[in-house]
């Protein structure tokens, strides 16, 4: 457990001070991060995120955002003691989560206990038909669509996914499947799922081999799966175009996969503004920003929207009116059901292992 306390000057800031207001209440939110596990490195650069929002709090709420982390591994297990003890013995007013799977092991407990929850996540589960949980990610359907278009216009006919059985994950695939099947410009030939922990991947893409040649593979893992799976289809012959999601941003798979990820068309959350991205590399030079401005924005939402009650019912009211929001992700607008609408973009990743917008 870590306690992160806002000590610094804000750089970023939300509305003026309202002098005749009350004084706001004081605020504790719990967090839950997979700091151990194959998702850790994720975890360590959301919670840098974290801490540049509390650094980077209006002065109105400095000194009254505190935030206890919790480590579940993306274990749901784990996930659901951690939420019990941030709930029942340190009392938080609010919830953020990371990954659905972890957001679905502990949203019956935020609507429970009305407690307002912010879910690094995608799977519309999480959010639907609930009172006080949310995501915060790229939509599932912008980031398939951005894809499916892209290998649309470039002649794409036949695809084959092999995907990691995990909500959000496999909330993406769905996407993308169900754009295929109603738009019918593309075939997907193979659509594999693995479970978490297998690292032999050869007889299910053998098995996707042997249903024909495709114009891409698409494999859909988190690291320390994702390099292992995407060497071992080259080993048996898969030699089509690789395209995905998300997860190609991990630094460390990216060296494992020894240039193989070269060239790859992937869809994401774009990149965060300008501003943020510079605070965040004089903060921690050289370090990886993804999903760290998702982070932060969820720290400095929950705290811009307790400032007139932090119970979940005041919290999930000033969410759910967003327009055109100015946040570190960009400018983002409330869906209507409790998701908001983030920019997404393709990237790539060159032969000499570094990210790059993808132009096309």
């Amino acid at each position: 457990m870590r306690i992160i306390t806002a000590l610094l000057f804000v750089i970023l800031s939300c509305a003026p001070v309202d002098a005749t207001r009350a004084e706001a209440p004081p605020l504790k939110i719990g967090v839950i991060l997979p700091l151990s596990g194959q998702a850790a490195n994720f975890g360590a650069i959301s919670q840098r995120g974290i801490e540049l929002a509390l650094e980077q709090l209006p002065i109105e709420d400095k000194g009254r955002v505190s935030v206890i982390v919790e480590d579940d591994g993306l274990v749901n297990a784990r996930s659901v003691s951690a939420a019990r003890k941030l709930i029942d013995i340190d009392k938080v007013d609010a919830l953020v989560t990371w990954s659905s799977s972890t957001a679905l092991s502990v949203v019956g407990l935020a609507e429970s206990h009305g407690i307002a929850h912010i879910a690094i996540a995608s799977d519309p589960e999480v959010a639907r038909n609930k009172k006080y949980s949310f995501t915060y990610w790229a939509l599932a359907e912008d980031e398939a669509q951005k894809l499916y278009d892209y290998l649309v216009a470039r002649g794409t006919k036949r695809v084959s996914l092999v995907s990691l059985v995990h909500n959000g994950v496999l909330a993406v695939r769905d996407a993308f499947v169900a754009l295929a099947r109603k738009d019918a410009k593309i075939e997907v030939v193979a659509d594999e799922e693995v479970v978490s922990g297998i690292l032999d991947f050869r007889s299910i893409l053998r098995r996707i081999k042997n249903k024909g040649p495709v114009d891409g593979f698409i494999p859909i893992f988190f690291p320390g799966q994702l390099a292992p799976i995407v060497r071992q289809s080259r080993e048996v012959g898969i030699t089509a175009p690789l395209y995905g999601f998300e997860t190609f941003e991990d630094a460390d798979e990216i060296k494992a996969a020894g240039g193989l990820f070269s060239g790859v068309v992937y869809s994401t959350g774009a990149d965060a503004q300008p501003a943020f991205i510079e605070a965040y590399l004089k903060r921690y030079p050289g370090a990886s920003h993804y999903t760290a401005n998702q982070t932060y924005d969820a720290i400095q939402l929950l705290a811009r929207a307790s400032r007139e009650g932090k119970d979940g019912s005041s919290i999930a009211a000033f969410l759910r009116d967003l327009k055109n929001y100015p946040t570190a992700s960009g400018l983002i607008t409330a869906t209507g059901d409790n998701r908001f609408k983030l920019p997404t973009e393709l990237k790539t990743i060159d032969a000499a292992g570094v990210i790059k917008p993808f132009a096309g």
